[in-house]
């Protein structure tokens, strides 16, 4: 029988799923579209449905993960439909969410269910893009309110523990005044930017692409995510708009510009450590490397053989270009091991 039913299988539902199954639980899904429906549930190797009274009562867990405008009537009909069951949902808007649910229910009934969001996500969207491991080191915001239980808290938190992400607790405002800033203003700025492409384009380059990246984004889905969430976007759009509007009366003179690229430095340098876990203060490595095969894994090989993890890396490489440069990131105390390693093996390093 199943201990989890998970409302919606898109993306972050399938990989909910998988991410349980892996770890023994069992789970159903629900989804309007019946395709949908029938992938997560084959994908999980998961219980086709549930109808009887005594079925419903040995879910533990309901995880609602539809599109955010949907978010609060599936949270309060599975409170409803599963009484024994903790409700919780992934969706990117938390404070409407609970004011909607807390002005329909009582307090008893409303302690069974708690907000949270994954920081999570792929281009490739529906079930056909899960990930058992898409939650590996991401931040998952678990969001209490006042007749939260501290059990049920727990309960949640290690369940994300498990999944591999890094839960971190906030109310509902402190939420949606950050995922405004870190999530949906990004969106908004690459759609906007990307707007206004237009004509020849053939030197654009990786700037220009590293920013609109996010802009190959479903309307209809930001729609419902912005729009429940502008009481905390609008704030940040004006201060946008302000800071534009005052390098132009200043005609963009170079004090003016240095000021805000010298602002964008040091917000950068605020940013936690890889998929918005814990802050990692990383030394970097530059190696050439020659353009022919093998030489990226022989390069990892070593790494792996002095006990050397790679947190993250970055390559440059042109087409043509007989060599490439690759960015190693690695721990400050592990620097000095790997360099003396490349070095004695013949790389060329840049320290």
């Amino acid at each position: 029988m199943p201990q989890m039913v998970i409302i919606g299988a898109g993306l972050i539902g399938t990989s909910i799923g998988l991410a349980a199954t892996k770890n023994g639980l069992t789970c159903t899904f629900i989804d309007a579209n019946p395709r949908n429906q029938a992938l997560a549930n084959q994908l999980c190797e998961s219980v086709a449905s549930i109808s009887t009274t005594n079925e419903r009562d040995l879910v533990n867990l309901v995880v609602v993960a539809t599109p955010v405008p949907e978010v609060a009537n599936e949270v309060l009909a599975a409170l409803i439909k599963y009484p024994k069951a903790m409700v919780i949902d992934i969706g990117s808007i938390k404070t409407k969410v609970l004011l909607e649910v807390s002005s329909k229910v009582t307090p008893n009934v409303l302690s069974r269910y708690l907000g949270t969001h994954p920081m999570a996500g792929r281009e490739i969207t529906g079930p056909e893009g899960a990930r058992s491991d898409l939650f590996a080191g991401r931040a998952w915001a678990i969001c209490p309110h006042q007749h939260s239980k501290k059990d049920e808290i727990d309960f949640v938190e290690k369940l994300i523990q498990s999944f591999g992400a890094t839960p971190y607790q906030m109310d509902s405002e402190e939420h949606d005044e950050q995922v405004a800033l870190v999530s949906h203003l990004p969106q908004l700025l690459a759609s906007l930017l990307a707007g206004i492409l237009h004509g020849e384009l053939s030197l654009a380059g990786q700037g220009l692409r590293d920013m609109v990246r996010i802009a190959d984004s479903d309307p209809a889905l930001w729609g419902g995510i912005l729009s429940g969430n502008q009481l905390a976007i609008k704030p940040l759009l004006r201060q946008i708009s302000k800071q534009i509007d005052q390098l132009i009366d200043l005609d963009l003179s170079r004090e003016s510009i240095e000021k805000v690229i010298t602002a964008g430095v040091v917000g950068k340098s605020t940013i936690p450590g890889k998929h918005g876990g814990v802050d990692r203060d990383y030394a970097k490595l530059p190696v050439v490397i020659n353009d022919k095969p093998g030489q990226l894994a022989a390069l990892f090989t070593i790494c792996g053989e002095i006990g050397v993890n790679i947190e993250d890396l970055s390559i440059e490489h042109s087409p043509q270009q007989a060599t490439g440069l690759i960015t190693l990131f690695v721990a400050q105390a592990d620097l000095s091991t790997l360099i003396n390693e490349l070095t004695a093996r013949g790389w060329q390093l840049h320290p």
